[in-house]
């Protein structure tokens, strides 16, 4: 049977790549809420462009702050990990 591992690096790749997508989106967020939807010029177009441009905003605001707190959680795993790890080391010293 293999065991299980971890590496730190990869835990702490993972939460640099968490944060730094939540971190992109934020302004892409905050610029589709800023755009004009008055550009189509046509009525009909106009609510449903404003619409469809803040649902997408704010979903784009939700999951970047999903990820912001993805990475976050990383962190704890990491720290868990470490833990059980250093747990077991010593339950492995103390069976020798």
């Amino acid at each position: 049977m293999a065991d299980l591992r971890i590496e730190d690096a990869a835990l702490t790749q993972a939460q640099a790549t968490l944060q730094t997508a939540g971190n992109r989106l934020a302004p892409a967020a905050q610029a589709l809420r800023r755009l004009d939807a008055g550009v189509v010029g046509a009525d009909p177009l106009i609510g449903p462009l404003q619409d469809a441009q803040e649902l997408l905003g704010a979903d784009l605001g939700i999951v970047g702050q999903a990820l912001v707190e993805l990475a976050a959680r990383t962190a704890t795993i990491d720290a868990v990990f470490a833990q059980a790890d250093q747990q077991l080391s010593q339950v492995a010293g103390a069976a020798r």
